[in-house]
């Protein structure tokens, strides 16, 4: 991680056994409140610090501007810190607030993610929502107290965590920042609260950040919510019916899926059933966003059998949309060339991670789209209203949903909220599918699958949707995941462990009923008996 390599001299106020500091940051450049121009004075509970002016190189430069905090004792403890900069020429970008005394030794960024020194007693910096699922860590510091950070921001914006070393304070500090909206940034920034204090019990807090995305981003419970189609509650197993690798190479055609089916439903009750197909649209990735029937695999017409094959059996039937995949030669050819995602800077966000064809150089071919880009989110209502519409499918499945840039023109994040809010007006019983996420996403689908399980601190993802294995989850004998990037066995997680509150999940390449017909009788059986688990926080 970098850190800047000379005394920045912050200006420090202490309120207790903590110190804190402010740092603004511009499109141009750092600062640090002038020393000759702070007064510190105490408040009701608390303690301010104002500076007229700002210093920049470590105090070498001087220049107009202000900075603000304030530091409030809760009612149970905590720290409430809030802080505001201006600058009269530079747009304003970031402000960092840096807090010493809580000597820490590790960060937990996620459930499944805690973080101890990687270099030079450094943790890295971990974004939210790109990197982590809430803007909420817990901290452990040497004397074994558990501390938490929280964002109290009721808009969707960027946040970062990390720690260092101040060998200027000879003190370790946990590093907490505010990014504002690309979209609304001006001379002035103001960093929305931060709730910092010592807790026994996560739960607590975990809570209060869920009824925070209750009151702020409109979240509602899953046993209250009302967008979600009845039928889910049915569902005892997800087969994944894999389609047309990037290659071009068919595991399953549209006709093989529906004898899949047909075996399936002799041993389930087709109606506890959800058919997931990726790849059902050609090559996959390749011709995104296209979404049509692969011919290859059987056509229009062969699609429409399988869809109605499956409902004849009972099954529902999902297929696999990307929320921002897109070809660039596809995108041209559908007049799109625009709606490539952002970030902050104005820099085009590619799907630049995968070796498709394994000739040992990624495939960069496809730009991550912006769904808040008008002409991109009506293409998609459109094509997803015409698979509902025009085939009868039961649910859309968003690919790469939690990806999200500080765009300087749109907000996926908001571009998403649109499609589902259009997508249900239209299609009520529909059910919306995402893959991964950040904690404001889980109102908008009612089923995720995500890499691990399962989202956010305390299994909170499942107080508001429910989770399936995913897509990578190995098919039965060899292992393959099939037309996923990571083919064999997810590079080696081991998946054996039991995750009882994940729906169960057949994975199903060519040749896997045929030459794993036991192993895949047995979790057929074992999916009849599953029942919701709701772990998360109550």
């Amino acid at each position: 991680m970098y850190t800047i390599g000379y005394d920045f001299k912050d200006s420090l106020v202490t309120l207790d056994s903590l110190s804190f500091s402010l740092r603004l940051f511009t499109e141009v450049n750092a600062y640090a409140p002038d020393p000759e121009k702070v007064t510190i004075e105490n408040i009701e509970n608390g303690v301010r610090l104002f500076a007229s002016g700002l210093a920049w190189a470590g105090g070498q430069k001087k220049c107009d501007g202000e900075l603000e905090m304030t530091i409030a004792r809760g009612v149970d403890g905590r720290y409430i810190v809030h802080g505001s900069g201006k600058h009269p020429k530079e747009i304003c970008k970031s402000i960092l607030l840096q807090v010493y005394g809580i000597n820490v030794i590790s960060i937990q960024f996620d459930q499944n993610t805690t973080s101890a020194f990687e270099f030079n007693r450094d943790i890295h910096a971990r974004q939210y929502p790109k990197d982590i699922k809430m803007p909420l860590v817990f901290v452990e510091d040497t004397l074994e107290q558990q501390w938490y950070a929280l964002s109290k921001d009721n808009k969707l914006r960027a946040k970062a965590f990390a720690s260092h070393y101040d060998p200027f304070a000879e003190a370790q500090t946990l590093d907490i920042a505010h990014e504002e909206d690309k979209r609304w940034r001006s001379h002035s920034i103001e960093m929305p609260e931060w709730h910092i204090g010592v807790c026994d019990q996560k739960e607590s807090i975990i809570k209060e950040r869920c009824l925070d995305l209750e009151k702020n981003f409109d979240l509602v419970p899953f046993k209250d919510r009302k967008d979600t189609p009845e039928w889910l509650k049915d569902i005892r197993l997800v087969t994944i019916l894999h389609g047309e690798h990037w290659t071009g190479h068919v595991f399953n055609t549209f006709a093989d899926m529906e004898n899949i089916l047909e075996w399936i439903s002799q041993r389930i009750d087709g109606r506890n059933v959800l058919a997931f197909l990726p790849g059902w649209d050609g090559r996959y990735y390749y011709n995104y966003p296209e979404y049509q029937p692969s011919e290859d695999m059987g056509g229009v017409k062969g699609f429409q059998r399988l869809v109605k094959k499956a409902h004849s059996l009972g099954i529902k039937v999902v297929p696999m949309l990307g929320a921002n995949n897109a070809n660039i030669e596809v995108i041209k050819h559908l007049g799109l060339e625009n709606i490539a995602m952002k970030d902050s800077w104005g820099h085009e966000a590619r799907c630049n991670w995968v070796d498709w064809d394994y000739d040992l150089f990624i495939e960069n071919n496809c730009i991550l789209a912006n769904m808040g880009h008008p002409d991109f989110l009506k293409y998609m209502i459109d094509k997803s209203s015409h698979l509902i519409h025009s085939y009868g499918v039961d649910g859309i499945f968003l690919d790469i949903s939690r990806w999200w840039e500080n765009d300087p023109d749109y907000s996926p994040y908001e571009g998403l909220l649109k499609w589902a809010k259009e997508i249900k007006r239209m299609h009520p019983e529909t059910l919306l599918f995402g893959e991964n996420s950040y904690d404001a996403l889980w109102g908008i689908f009612s089923l995720f699958h995500e890499r691990k399980r399962p989202g956010g601190h305390g299994a909170a993802l499942y107080r508001y949707a429910l989770q399936t294995h995913y897509l990578a989850y190995p098919a039965p004998g060899k292992g393959s995941g099939g037309i996923h990037e990571y083919a064999w066995n997810e590079n080696g997680l081991p998946w054996e462990r039991d995750f009882p509150e994940l729906i169960p999940t057949l994975s199903v390449v060519e040749d896997t009923i045929s030459n794993n017909k036991q192993a895949t009788e047995l979790l057929i059986e074992r999916a009849k008996s599953w029942v919701p688990i709701h772990p998360g926080i109550s």
